[in-house]
C-alpha cells in the first residue's frame, strides 16, 4: 500500500502545480479513500434540485405535504443524494469514463444532514482495448453525520495510467 500520493508536482524553484486524481499504477486493492470535505444538505438546495430535475414528487417540492406525510424536515431526492458521488472527484479525477453503478442501497437522507464519503478499491486491472488506461472496482458508502450508513454503492470505471491523458497533455 501506497504510504503517501504525490499531489503537487514541481515546476520550477519554489513554484508546484497541484496534481489532479491518483494514477492507476498508484491504486491497490483494499486501500480506503475518505473524501472531504462533506456536503450539508440545505433545504433550499434539495428544492432547487427537485425542480431542476422535474422530479416534482409532492415530499420533494411541496414543504405542506412532506411535514404531512414524512415529518418536520424535508427528504433530500435519491437523485440527489447518488450525484453526490461527485465528491469522489479529487481522488478519482482521472476517470475516463464510468462502466457500471451496481447494488445500490439508499436510507432516507434529510435537509440538515451532512454527508461524508469513503471508497474503497475492490479491484482493478489494465484495461485489454486501452493500454493507457486501467479499470477499477470500487464500493463507496456515504455516512451522515451521527455516522450511520445512508447509501453504498460499487462502481467500475476507466483510469487513466501514468503519464497518459489529457491532464498531462495540459500540464497538469
Amino acid at each position: 500500500m501506497k504510504e503517501s500520493f504525490n499531489f503537487l508536482r514541481r515546476q520550477a524553484e519554489d513554484t508546484y502545480i497541484e496534481c489532479y486524481g491518483v494514477d492507476f499504477e498508484d491504486f491497490d486493492v483494499g486501500q480506503v479513500f475518505e473524501h472531504r470535505p462533506g456536503r450539508t444538505f440545505e433545504e433550499g438546495d434539495c428544492h432547487k434540485h427537485a425542480l431542476q430535475s422535474l422530479d416534482l414528487t409532492p415530499h420533494l417540492v411541496d414543504r405542506n405535504y412532506a411535514r404531512a406525510v414524512r415529518g418536520e424536515k424535508m427528504q433530500v431526492a435519491e437523485t440527489y443524494l447518488l450525484s453526490m458521488m461527485a465528491m469522489t472527484t479529487k481522488t478519482f479525477g482521472k476517470v475516463v469514463a464510468n462502466l457500471s453503478l451496481t447494488d445500490v442501497v439508499l436510507e432516507p437522507v434529510y435537509a440538515g444532514d451532512t454527508i461524508l464519503l469513503e471508497s474503497e478499491i475492490l479491484g482493478k486491472r489494465e484495461s485489454a482495448s486501452r493500454p493507457d488506461q486501467g479499470i477499477l472496482h470500487v464500493r463507496t458508502r456515504a455516512h451522515n453525520q451521527h455516522g450511520d450508513e445512508v447509501c453504498r454503492f460499487e462502481r467500475k470505471f476507466l483510469v487513466y495510467r501514468k503519464g497518459h491523458g489529457p491532464y498531462r497533455a495540459a500540464g497538469y
